[in-house]
């Protein structure tokens, strides 16, 4: 039987999973951004399609249609971002880690919120569940940015820019 509603775990339990500072299993987003040339981040190493500003940009996003999604009254059907892999220029470099972790904060903000993490994002269905903000936060960012995090690190280990 399909759950009529999906929620997501509570607000101190998600703000872990969008970023943890004291870094108790992996990098917080900040130093895992950290430390990088702007000509290191727009560097593809061979074989691979995407740079880390690249993928960064990928994630930032993601980010602001979740963000802007949880903070409309009326949230509209899933639409992806329209330039899902935006490129990236050295110079855009340190203004797109910036703003990333600034939305993140915000995201952070909302996740503190136990009543708004229980709002109803999406009406269940005849063939879906509904979906909470706590949920949406937690399918559709936290485990989106664990993924290209993951790459980021691998990519910085290529580059020669990570421990």
């Amino acid at each position: 039987m399909t759950p009529k509603m999906l929620y997501g775990p509570p607000p101190a339990t998600l703000q872990l999973l969008l970023d943890d500072p004291a870094e108790h299993d992996f990098p917080c987003a900040e130093r895992l951004l950290s430390g990088l040339t702007p000509q290191q981040a727009v560097e593809v190493p061979p074989g691979l399609s995407h740079s880390i500003a690249g993928i960064l940009a990928h994630m930032h996003a993601n980010v602001v249609f979740n963000l802007g999604l949880v903070q409309s009254e009326d949230p509209p059907s899933f639409r992806p971002p329209g330039d899902a892999w935006p490129s990236v220029s050295a110079r855009e470099w340190p203004p797109l880690v910036q703003a990333f972790l600034a939305d993140m904060a915000r995201l952070g903000q909302i996740a503190q919120d136990a009543q708004e993490l229980e709002r109803r994002l999406y009406p269940a269905t005849s063939t879906e569940p509904g979906w909470t903000v706590g949920y949406k936060l937690a399918a559709s960012v936290a485990k989106h940015n664990a993924y290209h995090f993951g790459q980021i690190a691998l990519i910085r280990r290529l580059l020669g820019a990570w421990e």
